[in-house]
């Protein structure tokens, strides 16, 4: 390995290592497991400095979008499973995403690797069976994307003063400046995928003149917070759970309406039956 590209990847792992975060709880994959489908988009809150520019440039609480792709089973194409097979070795209910680092481009790993983080889940509406496999299609097919050294993300991450910017200074300056490993990270690539099927993530306007017609906004890159506004995808937030009461807060008795509680019931009682049944 050379020396160039043993300190690049020295400064991606430097970026990308998550620092301890106490404010809001992060999303209980054990419960989330139970409610994603192939095709879910998964906005993530990580707490790299990579992340916090992500924020800062999408001024939004999420950094990144995942695509959820499901187990090997829900992947119909055979090759397509043998491909992904082949990217992650896995058992054949390992729950898969599709993800990007930086020094690695997009890639394909465990659901387990964004343990900790704080979730929420973009569903796109009135997608067809068929629609949601080419998608998962398009967005394996892209792999690796955004692999290559780019000593140019790393300086538009880092060196710009994002948070200075004025809003729409910051949006315009990445979606014009931001590469493939940008894009890629940020989520674009699962922009794309949409895109193929002709499912926008942006708005359709209308134009007037010789006759109207639709048109899909798609922008150079897209960030979490556009998946996150789209009025095209449901928004599920994941469910979490707190294993201690956090500073600055106080717990008391529940009093309130006790319909409230229904579906956190039923979730704590969907996570007990399977082990109480293996110990039977």
């Amino acid at each position: 390995m050379s020396r160039q590209l043993a300190f690049y990847q020295w400064i991606c792992r430097r970026l990308q290592r998550d620092e301890p975060f106490s404010g809001q709880p992060s999303a209980d994959l054990d419960s989330l497991r139970t409610v994603l489908k192939p095709c879910d988009v998964l906005l993530v809150a990580g707490h790299s400095n990579v992340d916090r520019t992500f924020k800062v440039i999408g001024d939004s609480r999420f950094a990144r979008a995942v695509l959820y792709v499901g187990r090997l089973h829900d992947v119909a194409d055979p090759a397509l499973r043998a491909l992904l097979g082949d990217y992650t070795p896995c058992e054949p209910d390992t729950q898969l995403v599709i993800d990007a680092r930086l020094e690695r481009g997009l890639i394909v790993e465990p659901l387990s690797a964004l343990e900790g983080r704080q979730i929420r889940v973009c569903r796109a509406q009135g997608l067809s069976d068929n629609e949601a496999q080419d998608v998962l299609r398009y967005a394996i097919s892209r792999i690796g994307a955004g692999g290559s050294q780019s000593w140019a993300a790393l300086a538009l991450l880092t060196l710009m003063p994002w948070r200075w910017l004025p809003l729409r200074w910051r949006i315009n300056l990445f979606r014009r400046w931001a590469g493939e490993l940008a894009r890629a990270l940020t989520g674009t690539v699962v922009a794309d995928a949409f895109s193929f099927v002709q499912f926008p993530v942006l708005p359709l306007v209308k134009e007037d003149g010789s006759g109207s017609r639709l048109l899909r906004l798609q922008p150079r890159a897209i960030t979490a917070a556009d998946f996150d506004h789209s009025p095209y995808f449901e928004i599920i937030k994941a469910p979490f759970q707190l294993t201690e009461i956090p500073k600055g807060m106080d717990a008391v008795p529940w009093k309130g309406n006790q319909g409230a509680l229904a579906p956190e019931r039923q979730r704590h009682l969907s996570l007990v039956e399977p082990s109480s049944g293996n110990q039977g």
